[in-house]
């Protein structure tokens, strides 16, 4: 029974860790891409 818990436990951080990253990465790739899509239109214009 205690082993169970701890095995939930220990599954639920690493979603939490997982989600955590994936979401960090996203944001840092969609500032990347709004940052060229505006270098490129202040060297268009």
């Amino acid at each position: 029974m205690k082993n169970n818990t701890v095995k939930d436990i220990l599954m639920l951080g690493a979603l939490a860790g997982v989600a955590y990253y994936v979401t960090r990465y996203y944001r840092q790739k969609k500032q990347k891409n709004r940052e060229m899509r505006e270098t490129l239109h202040f060297q268009l214009f």
